[in-house]
């Protein structure tokens, strides 16, 4: 639910409305072409949302707009307090002029225009629907054909009991005790209300056959209402290395490789297809036949990465920065830096350290969750789809382009720290209980949380937040991936990655690459160490034994190592800046201390 200006709360709609082209062939300029993102999602393509696009040469479909439904249909006079259930489809409406005995909305020449309520029904399946609050008021009682309610507030109490609904008929009833829910059920449950399993964004909003689950009543603007599962890759070209720029793109053009990789002879790509692109775009057919098979080659079976876990999909992308991949033509280019020319005492804690001079990040969505967040499977029976229609085989997804940095922690000095202390242990084992406790009462399985993920993800706060503060980036611009091995010891991966994937001018400056130069990166490090040392909240951040989301973190907070929502993976959990500089009476356990006591 989105709130617009003038008091109107809407709902996007499904997929099956989205354009007129929703279940058509999907134009090029639309086309948003991501092999390893398509195949593990199961989709054939993915298409970029809806937006305004002045009509000219080449542009197909301008002046498309993501549609909306109203929801809540609940609304109410601010004026008289009248209340009144919207259509759906329905524009704004203005107070009816109910001939209430107080305020009456009769007299005034000009009516006011009705207020969405803020209260809305979920359940944990997904469903939504309107608070029942014509069942609220008459609870037991009947309800008559001339029923009509009135939103009060009084001045009795400030909070809910404060706020009653009247009915015409005479009964009333405040909201008191709405949102009083447990595992037995709610307030609406002892009234005999469950859900109805409505889902209005897909033009179910009545008769639907119900689900049975408990309702939970929330405000319409909280949080735990949409939980957007979206995922994320790092597109790796790996076949346009040894190709011309004129080549990738022409491969890179989804007018081209449409053609090119669905008319295959005997598996390969069609020579006279490439004679025939090559001629026109004044191309060596034979090159472009090599590349275009090196790409169809390089494409990972669908099976194998819709099984695939988060980790071993980004094996992958480690591997590429990790080796340097990518070409000046291509949409990643990955330079190496020479740890010899940057300082020993930051050098010595990392194995390896690349400038990505370019990167390019598709993000889909996937799917949502209500009340609770994902839990990053895909499989999962609390993702909810985002059509009706199964014949729409596409997800909505954008394209940024950025910059970043990579660097490669020592994996034997991180070996070596982690065990070397009995007190790293018995911290990581506090916060892990904490975190896994949350999701076992979510219903979602335990994951091993090692100290080597503690000190990598609070690493990239606290360099995020230096790189804000030196080099003028706002924090939400630039964003961190974790490349680490959870369950899989036997290929290690510890790396992070920093980088600039919002859409605009910081992406693409060259700034954050600059920030990764000898003389000048080890300088931020040793500056970040120092300021996380310290917090404005300290003692009591450092001696935390649990805050934040979920008791997660320890030694995190808004003052030293938080970061907005949009630029950390977890959710701002797991997080100690012990694991960096240690504590005062245990500095020991701090994997930067010695840049401290240098």
């Amino acid at each position: 639910m989105v709130s617009f200006p003038r008091d109107e709360s809407l709902m996007t709609a499904g997929l099956d409305v989205w354009t007129a082209h929703a279940r058509l062939k999907c134009p090029a300029d639309w086309l948003v072409r991501e092999e390893r993102l398509e195949a593990r999602l199961g989709v054939t393509h993915l298409r970029l949302p809806p937006d305004h696009r002045d009509p000219g040469q080449g542009v197909a479909h301008p002046n498309e707009n993501v549609p909306f439904v109203r929801f809540p249909r609940w609304h109410y006079c601010h004026y008289c307090g009248g209340m009144e259930q919207l259509p759906i489809f329905s524009g704004r409406q203005q107070c009816k002029a109910w001939p209430w005995p107080r305020r009456n909305c009769s007299e005034r020449k000009k009516k006011p225009w009705l207020i969405p309520v803020r209260f809305v029904a979920v359940c944990e399946k997904g469903h939504i629907q309107d608070f029942p609050f014509l069942e609220w008021v008459h609870r037991a009682a009947t309800l008559g054909e001339g029923c009509g309610l009135r939103m009060r507030a009084g001045r009795s109490s400030a909070g809910l009991t404060g706020i009653v609904v009247e009915c015409k008929c005479g009964q009333f009833r405040s909201l008191g005790g709405i949102f009083d829910f447990n595992e037995k059920g709610g307030a609406l449950h002892r009234m005999g209300c469950d859900c109805a399993g409505l889902r209005p964004w897909l033009g179910e909003w009545e008769n639907a056959k119900g689900c049975g689950e408990f309702l939970q009543v929330v405000q319409r603007g909280a949080s735990n209402v949409y939980f957007p599962h979206v995922v994320s890759s790092i597109y790796l070209p790996l076949w346009a290395e040894d190709a011309a720029s004129g080549v990738v793109k022409a491969l890179e053009d989804p007018r081209v490789w449409g053609p090119l990789s669905s008319g295959l002879v005997n598996g390969k790509i069609s020579a006279d297809r490439c004679e025939m692109v090559a001629s026109m775009r004044n191309l060596d057919s034979e090159e472009l036949r090599v590349a275009a098979q090196r790409k169809l080659e390089g494409i990972p079976a669908a099976s194998a990465l819709r099984s695939q876990s988060e980790e071993d999909f980004r094996r992958s992308e480690y591997e590429a920065l990790k080796n340097e991949r990518g070409a000046p033509r291509s949409d990643l280019l990955v330079k190496p830096a020479s740890l010899g020319e940057y300082d020993t005492a930051v050098a010595g804690c990392f194995s390896h350290l690349a400038l990505v001079h370019k990167l390019r990040e598709t993000r889909a969505l996937a799917g949502f969750t209500r009340i609770l967040p994902p839990d990053g499977n895909l499989a999962s029976d609390r993702l909810r789809e985002l059509k009706r229609d199964t014949r729409i085989d596409w997800l909505p997804a954008t394209i940024v382009r950025g910059e970043g940095i990579f660097v490669e922690f020592d994996a034997a000095r991180v070996e070596a720290w982690s065990s070397a202390t009995p007190a790293i242990a018995s911290r990581i084992s506090g916060l892990s209980a904490h975190y896994n406790e949350r999701r076992i009462k979510n219903g979602q399985e335990q994951r091993p949380i090692r100290a080597k993920f503690v000190l990598m993800h609070t690493f990239a706060h606290v360099l995020i937040n230096q790189l804000a503060f030196e080099c003028g980036y706002g924090s939400a611009s630039l964003r961190e991936r974790i490349y680490c091995d959870f369950t899989d010891a036997g290929n290690p991966m510890s790396g992070v990655l920093i980088y600039t994937a919002s859409g605009d001018s910081e992406g693409s400056m060259g700034g954050l690459v600059r920030q990764g130069q000898p003389g000048t990166f080890e300088n931020i490090v040793l500056r970040a160490m120092q300021r996380a040392a310290w917090c404005s909240s300290d003692p009591v951040c450092i001696e935390s034994a649990g805050q934040g989301a979920d008791n997660s973190n320890l030694a995190a907070c808004h003052s030293c190592a938080l970061l907005p929502e949009t630029s950390c993976e977890e959710g701002n959990r797991l997080l100690d800046r012990a694991m960096l500089t240690g504590t005062p009476l245990q500095p020991e356990i701090g994997f930067f201390s010695n840049l401290l006591s240098a």
